[in-house]
């Protein structure tokens, strides 16, 4: 799909391909002299950046992730959607990949296994780049246990370090300017939006979950509240996605906020789920939330 900004397409079932056209995303000299000094700053920040990104005149390109599964069953549909995506798991292929050590992220085993949301079963004494292939097969296939039809996407496509002076979306922004960074957003807005429809569909039961605040104002309609840290804390950040006033959109805690954001998936997700006769009737295992 071309947008005026951002260029995307999905070349398989995680590998999301974008283009970004510098001149249209940083119109003013000024703008384009600041990513030109930043860039190479942002293209050593991470060793996997130079594998992932590339630039040729005004145009760059870059792999990103979004993993929607194609296989459909008779659970809810959830789209979870984080803030960018680290290098790392890009070039590892999955989200959250596992680390070259075998370590695994917080956000599978101490946010959404432990909240309820998901669980999968595997050895995990096998090599880090067998656990990163094992989790999307299953991821795709539907194979694990959750109430949910889990679909994973980000809202700022363009990777970035974990950590560091160019880290997270805010290491995004530091490359790109506020005022570019706000222009991009708006083409990512749609981007998510349509892909949030295309994997909801007509299903009255779907959701999508938010874990940072830039993606929580994007994709919020009017009507929502504006991005509040204490209303996400406690889970009251409550509303509906842009233009489609018929899906529910929640904003939870940032992923490094494990505690709260644990508690709050669950509270949201989970509970609530259990009691419906929704989950009831489906044909899957039930996992218990786990208090804090």
């Amino acid at each position: 799909m071309t947008g005026s900004i951002l260029s995307y397409l999905q070349a398989d079932s995680i590998r999301l391909l974008c283009e970004i056209n510098r001149k249209k995303l940083l119109p003013a000299p000024k703008e384009r002299n600041r990513f030109d000094k930043n860039w190479n700053d942002f293209l050593e920040s991470d060793p996997c950046n130079k594998k992932i990104f590339e630039r040729k005149g005004d145009l760059f390109r870059y792999k990103s992730e979004q993993l929607i599964p194609t296989k459909s069953n008779n659970r809810i549909p959830l789209l979870l959607v984080l803030g960018n995506p680290a290098s790392h798991s890009v070039a590892a292929g999955m989200f959250f990949a596992f680390k070259g050590n075998g370590k695994e992220n917080r956000f599978w085993k101490s946010l959404l296994k432990s909240a309820g949301v998901l669980s999968f079963s595997f050895d995990e004494n096998l090599p880090a780049v067998k656990l990163n292939a094992l989790r999307k097969k299953q991821l795709l296939e539907l194979d694990y246990e959750s109430p949910f039809r889990i679909g994973l996407s980000v809202f700022t496509s363009m990777p970035s370090a974990p950590g560091g002076p160019y880290g997270g979306v805010a290491g995004v922004r530091k490359l790109l300017g506020v005022r570019a960074l706000r222009r991009l957003e708006a083409e990512e807005s749609k981007r998510i939006t349509k892909c949030a429809k295309d994997f909801i569909g007509d299903d009255p039961r779907g959701k999508i979950v938010t874990f940072q605040k830039n993606a929580w104002n994007g994709l919020k309609s009017e009507n929502s509240p504006e991005y509040k840290i204490d209303k996400a804390k406690d889970g009251t950040l409550k509303g509906c996605l842009k233009d489609q006033p018929k899906i529910p959109l929640f904003g939870v805690p940032p992923t490094r906020l494990v505690g709260p954001t644990k508690r709050v998936l669950s509270n949201l997700l989970c509970y609530n789920v259990v009691e419906s006769t929704t989950y009831l009737q489906m044909d899957i295992p039930q996992i218990s939330p786990m208090q804090e």
